[in-house]
């Protein structure tokens, strides 16, 4: 399954009507169930019915989050104190079951964000939060990937360049952003996305945006060039997705490759890169090998510019001091 993303930050100051508050005591887990029905408020990520549970989580302490339900596909995020998304989880869980492990290490109040992978999907719940022991190194997906050789896939359609796949841009550094053309998010991260193409092409870095046709999942779109969006509209294939992608290209000023994925490349490509949400950057080095990968977006651009350099001049550490 693969996951889109579009992030509105100012609804999460809203949502402070809505959370529950309790703490987590070492040996005695938390546990609650509950039900979504359609007079829930809206997840502002997810667009599902959501919940917002409120828990005081000490430093120094590893917590085991899980999201059960038989009626629905779970989804989890987890906010710190400020705010701040930490981590989000789909299927973590097995099956249609969410699971984060967070290595706490700082005291406060931490918001767990229960909701569904889809818009729609009603049913009951269970959330169970119990204390899993000191804190352990995180050994997330994307810190797994890290180290190792980036899978390649290959891309139906290529603007800005004729590769069409990883092995094609092998001695390149390269910055994949998987992206969705509807999301704010990307938006925002392109005007960076476009600085580093400008500075650092010349050293030897091919920034590449992934996204796939949004007509092969039925959503039938088109760009508007007057307000510089995306429409709806009544029909759409392949061709009038790839004449979107160049009017978003356009619009946005972009000079670096874009590759389209059909819907079965996407499916296997987002999930082999555990894309939950967009834009994912992964920086991936002149030998093929993964060395970050980042779902900040604009507000990682610091972070990812510092790690692109090190890669790009040959600075980074090594892989065994990075996992």
């Amino acid at each position: 399954m693969y996951r889109f993303l579009t992030i509105t930050m100012g609804i999460f100051m809203a949502l402070a009507a809505t959370w529950s508050h309790a703490g987590v005591v070492k040996g005695k887990d938390f546990n609650t169930k509950g039900q979504f029905t359609k007079d829930d408020q809206k997840d502002a990520l997810r667009n599902g019915a959501m919940h917002s549970h409120t828990l005081a989580l000490k430093a120094g302490t590893a917590y085991t989050i899980d999201m059960v339900s038989a009626d629905f596909d779970c989804y989890l995020r987890l906010l710190d104190p400020k705010g701040k998304q930490l981590d989000e989880d789909d299927d973590g869980g097995g099956g249609l079951n969410s699971k984060i492990v967070f290595n706490c290490t700082m005291d406060g109040d931490y918001k767990i964000i229960t909701t569904t992978f889809g818009a729609g999907a009603y049913g009951n719940y269970t959330l169970t939060v119990k204390t899993s022991g000191a804190v352990q190194k995180a050994a997330t997906g994307h810190t797994q990937m890290v180290g190792k050789a980036a899978p390649d896939f290959n891309a139906d359609f290529a603007l800005n360049g004729n590769a069409k796949k990883l092995a094609d841009l092998k001695g390149k550094v390269v910055l994949l952003c998987f992206l969705d053309l509807r999301s704010s998010s990307c938006a925002a991260f392109q005007p960076k996305l476009n600085d580093w193409h400008k500075a650092h092409n010349k050293d030897g870095l091919v920034i590449v945006g992934v996204t796939y046709y949004t007509s092969e999942i039925g959503q039938k779109l088109a760009f508007d060039t007057e307000t510089g969006l995306i429409k709806t509209v009544k029909e759409a294939d392949r061709k009038s997705d790839q004449a979107l992608l160049k009017a978003y290209a356009e619009h946005h000023k972009i000079e670096h490759p874009m590759l389209v994925l059909s819907k079965a490349d996407a499916l296997a490509a987002y999930e082999t890169y555990i894309v939950n949400g967009v834009p994912q950057a992964v920086i991936i080095d002149r030998k093929g090998v993964v060395r970050l990968i980042d779902i900040n977006g604009e507000k990682g651009a610091a972070n990812l510019e510092g790690e692109l350099k090190k890669v790009l001049t040959g600075n980074e550490p090594s892989v065994e001091k990075k996992t």
